[in-house]
């Protein structure tokens, strides 16, 4: 399996490549007020190349700290369910190739497994956790957030 190895304060998280359409650096975002409070991490929008994605701070979506962005920080655009979202993250800068035997399965919590964790890849240097994009951005979430992109052009084409 090939992934992306973003890094959100000192953990390093993998996210397959085949989930990822593009690496950015941080662009301006809009927010727009009261609307999809409820989702956690929801930032705003933001215009790539013409097209309005919602953008999400994984940092705020993983309930991890917050902090200020860097020139580091990247816009990891990955696509759900035919909709673009823009996740924020410290660093995005490796791709690495994870052997089958190399991932262990999701630890439970409680007698309950972590739903939006594909696995843990434990490597010679580090351990790695594995994001499911899909799980970690559910459907509804997603559609949420459709909304809000829609939401937006709306207001541009008006």
């Amino acid at each position: 399996m090939k992934c992306v190895v973003i890094r959100l304060s000192n953990e390093y998280f993998g996210i397959n490549i085949h989930q990822i359409r593009s690496i950015e650096r941080l662009q301006n975002i809009t927010k727009i007020p009261k609307t999809i409070s409820c989702v956690k991490g929801v930032k705003g929008i933001t215009n790539l190349r013409g097209n309005v994605i919602p953008v999400v701070d994984l940092r705020e979506r993983l309930s991890m700290e917050s902090t200020s962005y860097t020139d580091q920080t990247r816009l990891v655009v990955v696509t759900i369910n035919d909709t673009d979202v823009g996740l924020i993250v410290d660093a995005a800068n490796e791709v690495l190739d994870i052997q089958e035997e190399q991932i262990q399965p999701t630890p439970t919590v409680n007698g309950n497994s972590i739903e939006f964790l594909a696995g843990i890849a434990n490597l010679e240097n580090r351990i790695l956790i594995l994001l499911d994009i899909e799980k970690l951005l559910s459907s509804d979430v997603v559609i949420q957030l459709e909304q809000l992109k829609e939401m937006k052009e709306s207001l541009v084409t008006s």
